[in-house]
């Protein structure tokens, strides 16, 4: 049982520098995935403004908008991630992963 944990903590420590890369792919595939849910709610909302303003809602919701959110929120989740203990950080980490797969084929289903 020993081997197990000792497996856990060594790919934890292996993972845990990657940090920043693993919220980086957490936001940015979240984003995938309801990213055209809120292109369509934003849509809804500018369909009776005239042309020029609608492209200007778009260009702000993708530049600053998701701009915004990848950078700032993939930096706050860096900083949640390094704080979890090794122990657990790799299963957490993969878990994650498995359940916005999960979310993701079942998004995409409906």
């Amino acid at each position: 049982m020993n081997w197990i944990l000792d497996g856990v903590v060594g790919l934890s420590a292996w993972l845990k520098p990657l940090s920043g890369h693993i919220a980086l792919a957490f936001v940015a595939t979240l984003l995938v995935i309801y990213g055209g849910a809120i292109n369509r709610a934003l849509r809804g909302f500018v369909k009776s403004y005239p042309f020029i303003l609608r492209v200007a809602a778009f260009m702000l919701l993708c530049t600053l908008g998701y701009g915004l959110v990848v950078v700032w929120g993939a930096a706050q989740l860096k900083l949640v991630l390094i704080q979890i203990p090794n122990v657990w950080f790799s299963p957490l980490v993969i878990l994650s992963f498995i359940l916005i797969g999960v979310l993701a084929e079942r998004y995409h289903k409906s």
